[in-house]
């Protein structure tokens, strides 16, 4: 509520789809918020999102094709991705609506498999089953057949990504000015294996090497489909972005200190 009473004050319109009053009921009967059946053909300047990460992944994904900019209010653990947190709605967030904020690029990874084409704002995970063994998985770069690992899995993150799984693997953090992507290897059973960071025009193709064994497919944290033995995905950078919005002279690293090392 806080959020819309300062959209009134301020004189700006919140709009708000049908499949979201059941959470905000009081927004519609009291007249904050016009009630639509979707937002697709309306004129919206930004998404508010308020959640954690998860919440504004979903975001991205159900306004992609709008290609709205997302401004996330943490109210989650982390929430790397969010613009400002529940206690700076009456200073930031008056900021961001007085137009003091910038919209950033964010890449996305991109990837075909079983007839759909796959867009992911985090990471594309190609994992073991659950409760099955490890999996043997080749990976190749521009055509370049690489290694086999015999691991737990594989994480290609985005730089967006690569605060979330990819960091807990072990793989290195990227900011988010870059137009890259990561590959990380989850649990190898080997000592030669290392994190590689490739750039816009380079393709990875992951393989399930494994005999009789499925890998699982993960995009964003959501399962997608199988990858059965000798199946294969190329995965890329796409040419869509997603765009995040944050405060005017928002610093990466203020944010990763804070999120990271201070909490």
């Amino acid at each position: 509520m806080e959020v819309l009473n300062l959209s009134r004050e301020m004189g700006i319109e919140v709009v708000l789809p049908e499949s979201e009053v059941a959470k905000f009921p009081q927004a519609g009967r009291d007249g904050l918020a016009s009630v639509v059946p979707d937002l697709e053909g309306t004129d919206v300047e930004m998404c508010l999102a308020l959640g954690g990460d998860g919440t504004i992944l979903r975001a991205f994904n159900r306004f992609r094709d709008m290609k709205m900019p997302i401004l996330g209010v943490n109210f989650g653990r982390i929430g790397f991705l969010s613009g400002i947190n529940p206690e700076e709605i009456p200073t930031i967030l008056r900021r961001i609506m007085e137009g003091h904020y910038e919209k950033v690029d964010l890449s996305l990874l991109e990837f075909s498999h079983a007839g759909h084409r796959h867009l992911a704002i985090n990471d594309v995970v190609v994992h073991k089953p659950a409760g099955g063994s490890v999996v043997n998985l080749g990976y190749g770069v521009d055509g370049v057949e690489m290694d086999t690992l015999r691991c737990d899995g594989i994480v290609i993150s985005t730089p967006a990504g690569s605060t979330a799984y990819n960091l807990s693997t072990g793989g290195p953090l990227v900011s988010l000015g870059l137009d890259a992507f990561i590959l990380t290897a989850i649990a190898p059973h080997t000592l030669r294996v290392r994190a590689l960071v490739l750039g816009p025009g380079e393709s990875v193709t992951i393989t399930n090497r494994s005999i009789g064994s499925q890998a699982d497919i993960y995009v964003d944290g959501r399962e997608e489909s199988g990858l059965e033995p000798e199946g294969s995905i190329t995965v890329v950078l796409a040419e869509d972005k997603a765009r995040l919005v944050q405060v005017t002279g928002a610093d990466f690293f203020k944010k990763l200190r804070d999120r990271f090392i201070k909490q």
